[in-house]
């Protein structure tokens, strides 16, 4: 990790909780396709990955039409109910202070990664972030890191990923970038483990400490 300047970050159960309003538009997605709702606890496992990887485990409707019915559903609730995971202000107050630039790329679309940024007055901490909606394969793939990269003229050498997700990681070796992978409120650990990221943390709290300790490796 030696002289990183670049931090991309995962966005949901790395630095954000939208658990309830992603609930929310997929149980109005599946209702309004005359299928049964599903619990939380059945959802929320699935936060992070693509809609279309999630979708065939509760039915076997149309995904375009699935997808266009949670995006109705979504725009009222996601941005709405975003709250702050523990510890990221903090963590996200010492990366500026230590001078890091700091990016987002997430499988959301660009619009509600604009308007959490927006709720949270975080624009002084991301300039640059990049959606699900601008890449024409979302994660796993490494489409999203690598337009990110492009987009603030990162090198891989001096960049680094922070992400929750399996799909985050095997994102980030694909592109290759090195990768820290943080516990998730939502995420298998053991999946987490067996992907192989560079780095594992419990929290994000860890994070600051851990890149300062490897500044001169």
């Amino acid at each position: 990790m030696k002289q990183i300047d670049t931090i991309i970050f995962d966005l949901d159960g790395t630095l954000i909780d939208s658990s309830d309003g992603v609930v929310a538009a997929v149980n109005y997605s599946l209702t309004q396709m005359g299928e049964s709702t599903q619990t939380p606890e059945k959802i929320k496992p699935f936060i992070g990955f693509p809609l279309s990887t999630m979708y065939p485990y509760f039915t076997d409707k149309p995904l375009k039409e699935l997808y266009a019915h949670f995006q109705i559903k979504a725009a009222e609730t996601v941005v709405a109910s975003t709250t702050i995971l523990p510890g990221v202000e903090t963590v996200l107050e010492q990366l500026k202070e230590s001078g890091y630039r700091m990016t987002i790329a997430s499988t959301k679309i660009r619009k509600h990664i604009s308007g959490i940024i927006d709720k949270f007055a975080w624009e002084k901490y991301f300039t640059v972030y990049s959606g699900g909606d601008e890449v024409d394969n979302v994660k796993p793939a490494p489409d999203i890191f690598s337009l990110t990269l492009q987009k603030i003229d990162a090198s891989t050498k001096q960049s680094i990923v922070v992400g929750d997700t399996i799909n985050d990681i095997y994102a980030a070796q694909a592109v290759p970038v090195f990768v820290i992978a943080v516990h998730s409120p939502y995420g298998n650990k053991k999946e987490l483990i067996d992907s192989s990221p560079n780095h594992i943390i419990d929290k994000i709290e860890e994070l600051h400490p851990l890149l300062q300790s490897h500044k001169n490796d």
